[in-house]
């Protein structure tokens, strides 16, 4: 009988399995490559869309610079010398397209000798014409020898940098490109130079603003030095403009990467580290000037003026969706050759007891759910947390031992005193792990009631007043007068003791620590904040998670179990408020916690 059961039961169940399995593994075939794809194609639309915009930027600027420099009102400049009507014609002129187009820090015509003529500043978004007294010579700027030796029609662009004012780099940091293009008389002699300085910022900014946000942004533009002039981290960008990061390159972070992007105009690839799509960008690509003069060279092709735009995608955030979806497919998978066995055991028995069997599954499999989630959050933290001051105490205790053994005393203080601290370890973890287990089996009396609680920061403050003043630590406490509250008084004060012990353990030595509170919304807020080491992002999203316990030193090495603060999440909850942190690393942290109206 029970044979002809396990025939029955592979008869329905191997066809299944390789049904579900065919389908599954088909199916997660299919989006991985079509996620590939989507992926590749919406990289490269991007950086080709921020290429474009900055084209468009450049070709913006390039095309008032051309205008400007045709106007015969320049003719007539030079036709009447020392004529202030033009002049001042020249200024209105230069003072309204700066106005209006909001992108150009200076406007200026330089003559022959170097000599500004006009000058039109744009500062706080308001555009003014420079007196003539202010006026300098530019002779010896880069800039006006370059364009000078310009034939008509040909443009200079400035490498993209900083602006510079006194010798000095201008803060806040100002990227700057400047544009010019010599200006010709009547008789088609050349007078002198027009000059735009662009403010790089707008450049910059348009390009973030365009694109998908299928990825988190991770855009670089980079010089063709591989110097960053857009980062994702700012303090990697315009590297060559100071001496302390003249290194600091893509080339020497991405040495193989940067040998296939200086080498190509574009492409897309993908290494260990991740999905790279670049573009090559040409400043004078599309305004047919067939020369560029920069400030290094004498003068070169448009070919060899260009930016890099890069898009790096790390393989993390790259295949990210993909695991995950592909996770919950082995879910739906395992789940569906599950139920295809189970299926076809109940049909292999008999019918009548279909109903019966089933149930009973679904029970057990609900019961091992919550036993299997029950033990899982029990030994993350017993496997983390005890293993090393049993580990500490077994070894001190067996040099002790020998000491003993050998009739030596040197050492016994100091294994004692490390055999203390251990069993102290140990044992508060396991009183915060009673606590803990008491109250996930409903064993902890909830009593609340109206309480003061002032007088419980005032016994931790007692508590806690020897370990601050080794520390020097300052502790505040502002709570308004009258404060009372209904909760279970001895949950309240383990919740405060807690999180001001904390505070004391991660403040350095000279700190403050403040504690407040507050009447929002229908509930207290009591706030524990310290001027400590702070918390780092990754750390502060672990905070109060069972599977996540963890325990830091403390600034002078004191130790921790890593279930104080999940105790706390525990009372608080049984209270029915929330409790959350606040913090960057080095500047301090913030808990707060709240308490409704009963």
């Amino acid at each position: 009988m029970h044979k002809q059961i396990y025939r029955t039961f592979f008869r329905i169940f191997i066809p299944l399995f390789i049904l579900f399995s065919g389908v599954v593994f088909s199916v997660r075939k299919i989006q991985d490559d079509s996620e590939k794809q989507i992926s590749l194609s919406s990289e490269q639309f991007e950086i080709n869309q921020k290429s474009e915009i900055i084209h468009r930027d450049l070709n913006f600027i390039i095309g008032d610079l051309q205008i400007m420099a045709a106007m015969n009102l320049f003719r007539d400049v030079w036709r009447e010398e020392g004529n202030s009507a033009v002049k001042q014609t020249i200024s209105s002129l230069f003072r309204k397209i700066s106005r209006e187009r909001q992108l150009y820090d200076q406007i200026r015509l330089i003559d022959s000798e170097g000599d500004e003529l006009v000058r039109v500043n744009l500062n706080d978004s308001v555009a003014w014409v420079v007196a003539e007294k202010d006026l300098q010579n530019k002779r010896q700027r880069p800039y006006f020898s370059n364009t000078f030796n310009l034939k008509r029609g040909e443009i200079y662009v400035s490498p993209f940098d900083l602006n510079i004012e006194n010798d000095t780099i201008e803060i806040p940091l100002k990227p700057m490109l400047r544009f010019a293009t010599p200006v010709f008389g009547e008789k088609g002699e050349k007078k002198g130079v027009l000059v735009i300085n662009y403010l790089g910022e707008h450049m910059l900014r348009n390009s973030e603003a365009v694109g998908n946000r299928r990825f988190k942004e991770h855009f670089m533009l980079l010089n063709k030095d591989s110097y960053w002039l857009k980062a994702p981290n700012s303090e990697l960008e315009w590297g060559f403009m100071f001496d302390d990061k003249k290194t600091e390159n893509f080339q020497y972070y991405y040495p193989e990467e940067w040998k296939i992007i200086s080498t190509q105009t574009s492409g897309q690839f993908e290494n260990e580290r991740g999905l790279f799509t670049f573009n090559t960008i040409y400043a004078l690509e599309n305004n047919n000037p067939e020369l560029v003069w920069s400030e290094q060279e004498a003068f070169q092709a448009t070919q060899d003026y260009y930016w890099k735009a890069v898009s790096f995608v790390p393989q993390a955030e790259l295949y990210k969706s993909q695991k995950a979806r592909n996770f919950q497919l082995l879910i739906v998978y395992m789940l569906l050759v599950a139920l295809s066995g189970w299926g076809a055991w109940v049909l292999a028995r008999s019918t009548n007891r279909r109903k019966l069997a089933e149930q009973k599954i679904k029970n057990n499999l609900i019961k091992l759910q919550e036993l299997n989630a029950a033990k899982d959050r029990f030994f993350s933290i017993i496997a983390h947390d005890l293993r090393s001051p049993f580990n500490t105490m077994l070894g001190f205790g067996e040099m002790l031992k020998e000491e003993v053994d050998n009739g030596k005393t040197e050492h016994v203080k100091e294994y004692t005193h490390y055999l203390y601290s251990g069993i102290l370890k140990t044992y508060n973890l396991l009183s915060e792990l009673l606590d803990w287990a008491n109250l996930q089996r409903q064993k902890v009396a909830f009593e609340p009631k109206i309480i003061d609680a002032e007088s419980c920061v005032d016994e931790t403050f007692q508590i806690l007043e020897l370990s601050a003043q080794n520390k020097k630590l300052t502790l505040v406490k502002l709570i308004p007068e009258n404060t009372e509250l209904t909760a279970d008084r001895n949950m309240f004060c383990t919740i405060v003791r807690n999180l001001l012990s904390n505070a004391v353990k991660f403040t350095s030595e000279g700190g403050t620590i403040t504690f407040s509170a507050k009447f929002v919304n229908g509930e207290h807020v009591f706030t524990v904040a310290d001027t400590g080491v702070g918390i780092s992002p990754e750390n502060l999203e672990r905070l109060f998670k069972v599977d996540e316990s963890f325990s830091t030193a403390g600034t002078n090495e004191e130790s921790g179990t890593g279930l104080g603060l999940i105790l706390c999440k525990e009372l608080v909850e049984k209270h029915g408020g929330v409790i959350w942190a606040e913090s960057e690393t080095g500047k301090g942290a913030e808990f707060h916690f709240t308490i409704p109206l009963p």
